[in-house]
């Protein structure tokens, strides 16, 4: 079995796959994340791994941070090392017992003070690489998964104290880690996702135009829009049906559906099957999702399963867009019905397009979701959030320099 590999052109200040360095300062702390994957279907990169890569610019200068990916090298790899992160891939898989020989051969090497985890497997090689090394353990959840499997289950409970934290992202995730995988409660505490603000801000008039016409969207239209992996759990399918309603209410809306994922090629047909064709507006993966997203009037999250924590409506919020979300429990932290979003019932076409609408109609209304809005993402703002992260290190490794 080879260790690790890194198969593609590297990038000149990119570290490669197939080193690890191990020079060490002695009041270092060094973050060892460990992931199943770095990136879901085929989207570029998921959630999780995209977090890291924002949290780490805002680290004090002794902090080290690598990612150990489980699976095989991707392209989102190759995105985390030019954002300056160090990534080995150790080519494994979930059910694999070596993994576990090699995820403490990489901590010899490497030289960890915090290992931080995130997926099935990484929770259960990491707790036991860590017990055996005695480095501190922090598993973090990012969904809530209502199709858990019952051997994780039972992982779980047998290693449900092989954590010093366990960490949340939202109060239903908490709920899921506590009940459903057995982790002590006062070891779980909930953190928000965070969105870098200075780099989500609402795109000049002359570039929103300009990116309209490239889309073709005319003049007047209307836009609603959604950004995020195209995945069952996201709900497009469901946008789609209520942009039929709308559709043939209003000629002058159009939807914009930025992202790529395994129900791409799905939601395409089923937008030509619509009647959608000339109305639906997909834009495929787009690294940096701000420009898009400035265009929507309406923005919308449609989630039917319920997730964890929402970051695309987050950066919604952020560039002034009015949401309609729905009305999921894990969004119950920081989006409020009337408040800073209108909330609908997941898999109701009907209530969606009603929320749409009523938006598109109410300019008062839309004042009021924008500016309530855009407080609400102040509270995620990446500087907070790293910050929290950092203090949890320090705690973890006995320090408090931070």
């Amino acid at each position: 079995m080879k260790l690790y590999t890194h198969r593609r052109k590297k990038n000149k200040n990119a570290t490669s796959g197939n080193s690890i360095g191990n020079s060490m300062a002695s009041n270092e702390i060094r973050i060892l994340h460990i992931m199943d994957k770095v990136s879901a279907g085929r989207s570029k990169m998921h959630g999780p791994a995209r977090q890291i890569a924002y949290r780490v610019p805002f680290y004090p200068a002794h902090y080290k941070v690598m990612l150990l990916n489980l699976r095989e090298e991707d392209v989102a790899c190759d995105v985390l090392r030019e954002k300056g992160l160090e990534v080995v891939s150790l080519n494994s898989s979930k059910f694999n017992p070596f993994t576990l020989f090699e995820v403490m051969r990489v901590m010899r090497k490497w030289r960890p003070t915090v290992l931080h985890l995130h997926g099935y497997a990484s929770f259960n090689f990491g707790r036991v690489a860590g017990r055996l090394m005695k480095v501190p353990v922090i598993v973090q959840e990012h969904f809530v998964d209502e199709r858990l499997p019952k051997y994780q289950q039972l992982v779980d409970w047998f290693l449900r104290n092989w954590q010093a934290k366990g960490l949340a992202v939202s109060e239903a995730v908490k709920r899921f880690m506590v009940v459903d995988r057995y982790m002590p409660d006062a070891q779980v505490e909930v953190l928000f996702n965070g969105i870098p603000l200075d780099k989500v801000t609402r795109s000049a008039p002359e570039q929103i135009q300009a990116l309209r016409r490239s889309l073709g969207i005319p003049d007047g239209a209307k836009i609603v829009g959604t950004a995020g992996r195209m995945a069952e759990m996201k709900g497009h399918h469901i946008l789609l049906q209520a942009a039929k309603l709308l559709a043939e209410k209003d000629d002058r809306l159009r939807f914009v559906l930025v992202g790529e994922g395994p129900w791409a090629e799905t939601l395409r047909q089923q937008a030509a099957e619509l009647g959608l064709a000339n109305k639906a507006i997909f834009t495929g993966y787009q690294e940096n999702v701000v420009p898009y997203i400035s265009l929507f009037d309406v923005a919308v999250v449609a989630s039917i399963f319920n997730e964890g924590f929402n970051t695309a409506g987050v950066e919604m919020l952020a560039v002034g867009a009015p949401l309609v979300i729905t009305d999921m429990p894990c969004f119950h932290d920081i989006y409020f019905n009337e408040k800073n979003v209108l909330m609908v019932p997941p898999r109701d076409a009907n209530a969606l397009a009603g929320a749409i609408d009523r938006i598109v109609k109410e300019p008062q209304l839309q004042a009021t979701l924008r500016s309530a809005g855009q407080e609400t993402a102040q509270e995620c703002r990446i500087e907070k959030i790293a910050a929290r992260y950092a203090a949890i290190y320090e705690e973890l490794c006995g320090s408090s320099s931070v």
